[in-house]
């Protein structure tokens, strides 16, 4: 069904004001600000455009002693604010059904960056927000798109006046952008059926359905035929496999009472126990579907008629449509190419979808590549997630996607790991050639031998569509998508190393694991170091990390926990935050194909506070830009709630503050970790390289819980962090 506050906006302008020119203001961070390191160290048109771009601020430069930042003020579409995120989105430590309901969400949406022409002096970055027309729920929302450079005197960025309103977008996600900055492309979220209302120039998925064997899946839009066929086949058994879905048309009822069909089930179902106790919610057990078929062939033509359409009320699904928005040599205030890529994005807003643009490989082709989440309709009419990855492939002067059902396919609409996908990563490696996915879900492959755990990993997209990617890690994680970390990105180094980056807690103990190598390798150990041990490990299980190794034991030994993990806090609440639910930022370098090459390192992590929202860049100098911020801590005293937002769930996806450093590729710690204050970035978001040791990205001014005054903002602020080497 469509949301009110989604419905799509038929005439807006755009306005992008951005502070540029002047020395601004400066300030120097002392001693105490430092960070600690932790413990291991629908109009005529589609989009609509406003060129009257002006200054609202000065850029403000916060000098540290390895890296300037510099931000610049700006103001969005007549100080229209950003949307904010949906109910149920999931963060690494938070999760947006904290808040009551969706009218009390205060998160703003995730944005995307891109950059190009980051050889010259004055890079771009382009950005793609949501935006919404006003702050109530019920507003509409609708994508937007604009450009801004780089000003090598100011250190700042300034508008180009090159942006646009995407009115047949409910939301705006990944961008990419060509190195010459002449293709511009944006991941655009349509409603259902929405070609119906914009103009396409071509619908990929409808263009392959009937070649693919994936068809049914690709192209089924909504479970309509499904339940339609249920109702004419078997209402009884429908209406009794769902009884909690569709009691409420019978007990709520004007006139409809149990009495009405009491002698008849008595006379029907002699052997059941009918009496005036029976009620419509006691009607129950093996009989159940036939007790339910005969009160449906008892109803007037008119309450059979107002049964089915409660039930198709109650049962319709319908996925949402995934746009390829590209503008070539184009003004992004110009029409763009619009292409239809995905039709199983639906149901749930988890994860991201960040959009990948190969301008040129080996062979002289070019590509797109992006996640999403993903649901499918079964043959009962229910539905199912997992997460896709797509690949867009240019063929002569048209774009295609190769069949996703072919096991030697370019990418994939199902199994990213096992269970539900909560977070979905693309990437790109220019060595290898290969896309990828770093894909945390709530399932696992080693059962519950360790209590509920879910698992990241990585899925190349030349992986087959029935097969799960290779697991790096677990997280705590449940059924409900409910989980205490997640993969957030992957860095390419080389042609066979990809540095995964991720949030989680320590699920085993030193002292647990120095046993588990002792009894393994029958061996007494003098060196207990991260170093020894995994060699170790290594030399016997060459396929997998010692972390893997220990956790799937109890898998092999028939689910005997021989080696526990650490007994984990209860994901939802608690009394107070404790030392078993603390995450940490951790990085390894994954092969080409995602499996492990070595432990995790947790770079970043105490034995107080919860570290998320972590940021890598590679700033191509042989250093790494590292963020991350600090959230709550044991030493706060406060209670603990990911699911209430009157007891702080808040402060689960609102950070104190946020920290940068720098590292090298084996993750020595060159330069801070230093507090960068209020110059922080979404949790979910990512920076974009911008040349010569330069980061970019942008968010709101006041991002941090003590100064944070809400999700929605006109005012924003656009960020360029630059490493002094």
């Amino acid at each position: 069904m469509l949301n009110i506050n989604r419905l799509l906006v038929t005439s807006i302008t755009f306005s992008l004001l951005v502070g540029c020119g002047g020395s601004g203001s400066t300030t120097e961070l002392s001693e105490s600000e430092e960070a600690s390191v932790g413990e291991v160290a629908s109009s005529d048109d589609d989009t609509s455009s406003d060129d009257d771009i002006s200054i609202s601020g000065d850029i403000e430069t916060l000098t540290l002693d390895f890296a300037t930042v510099s931000s610049t003020p700006i103001t969005l579409l007549d100080n229209k604010p950003n949307a904010r995120e949906v109910y149920q989105l999931a963060h690494y430590i938070g999760r947006t059904e904290g808040q009551g309901s969706e009218g009390d969400i205060d998160i703003p949406i995730r944005s995307y960056t891109a950059s190009c022409d980051v050889d010259t002096d004055t890079p771009k970055m382009f950005v793609s927000v949501t935006l919404a027309n006003g702050t109530a729920v019920t507003d509409a929302t609708f994508g937007s798109v604009y450009e801004l450079a780089y000003n090598s005197t100011t250190k700042g960025f300034e508008a180009t006046g090159n942006n646009a309103v995407l009115n047949q977008c409910y939301e705006s996600h990944g961008i990419a952008v060509s190195p010459d900055c002449s293709r511009i492309a944006v991941l655009c979220n349509a409603e259902y059926q929405a070609g119906d209302n914009y103009e396409i120039t071509k619908d990929l998925i409808e263009e392959n359905v009937n070649q693919y064997n994936s068809g049914t899946w690709l192209g089924n839009e909504d479970n309509k035929s499904q339940i339609d066929e249920r109702i004419n086949s078997d209402l009884g058994l429908m209406l009794a496999t769902n009884h909690s879905s569709y009691l409420s048309f019978f007990t709520d009822h004007d006139t409809l009472t149990i009495s009405d069909f009491l002698a008849g089930l008595q006379e029907n179902f002699p052997d059941e126990n009918f009496d005036e106790s029976t009620t419509f919610s006691t009607l129950k057990g093996n009989t159940m579907a036939e007790e339910m078929a005969y009160v449906a062939s008892q109803l007037s033509e008119t309450d059979l008629n107002n049964l089915t359409a409660f039930i198709q009320e109650v049962s319709y699904k319908t996925n949402d449509q995934v746009w390829l928005l590209e503008w070539n040599n184009q003004a992004l205030s110009e029409t763009p190419d619009s292409y239809v890529v995905n039709k199983m994005h639906g149901g749930t807003h988890l994860g991201v979808q960040e959009l990948v643009y190969v301008d040129d490989d080996s062979e002289g082709n070019q590509s797109y590549g992006f996640s999403v989440s993903s649901r499918v309709f079964d043959d009962e009419g229910d539905s199912h997630y997992s997460a896709a990855a797509i690949v867009v492939e240019r063929s002569g002067d048209d774009w295609v996607i190769p069949n996703l059902a072919d096991i030697d396919s370019r990418g994939w609409y199902w199994a990213c790991q096992g269970g539900h996908v909560i977070h979905s990563r693309s990437f790109y490696n220019p060595y290898s050639e290969l896309y990828g996915t770093l894909c945390t879900s709530d399932g696992n492959s080693i059962g519950n031998t360790h209590g509920d755990l879910g698992s990241i990993g990585v899925k190349q997209a030349s992986a087959s569509y029935i097969s799960e990617g290779s697991t790096s890690y677990y997280v705590p994680s449940t059924t409900a998508m409910v989980t205490n970390g997640g993969g957030h990105t992957v860095v390419p180094v080389d042609s066979d190393t990809n540095i995964s980056v991720i949030v989680a807690p320590k699920l085993i103990s030193d002292e647990s694991m120095t046993d588990f190598y002792e009894d393994m390798f029958n061996t007494t150990l003098t060196d207990t170091s991260q170093t020894a041990l995994t060699d170790l490990c290594w030399s016997e299980a060459d396929y997998y990390t010692c972390f893997k190794f220990y956790m799937d034991f109890n898998k092999w030994e028939n689910n005997e926990n021989v080696y526990p993990s650490i007994e984990l806090q209860n994901l939802y609440s608690g009394d107070a935050l404790d030392s078993t639910s603390l995450t940490r930022i951790g990085l390894a370098k994954l092969k080409s194909g995602g499996t492990a090459k070595e432990e995790y390192h947790w770079i970043v992590g105490d034995d107080d506070c919860q570290y998320s929202d972590p940021q890598l860049v590679n700033l191509q100098n042989g250093r790494f830009f590292l963020g991350y911020a600090k959230f709550q801590c044991i030493s706060d005293g406060l209670s603990y709630h990911r699911t209430d937002t009157s007891s702080g769930s808040m402060r689960m996806l609102v950070p104190k503050t946020y920290y940068a450093m720098e590292i090298d590729s084996d993750y020595n710690i060159l330069s801070g970790p230093v507090a960068l204050g209020d110059k922080g970035w979404g949790g979910l978001d990512e920076p974009s390289y911008l040349g010569a040791g330069k980061v970019g990205w942008t968010y709101l001014n006041s991002p941090t819980i003590d100064n944070y005054s809400g999700g929605q903002s006109s005012e924003w602020q656009a960020v360029v962090y630059e490493s002094n080497q």
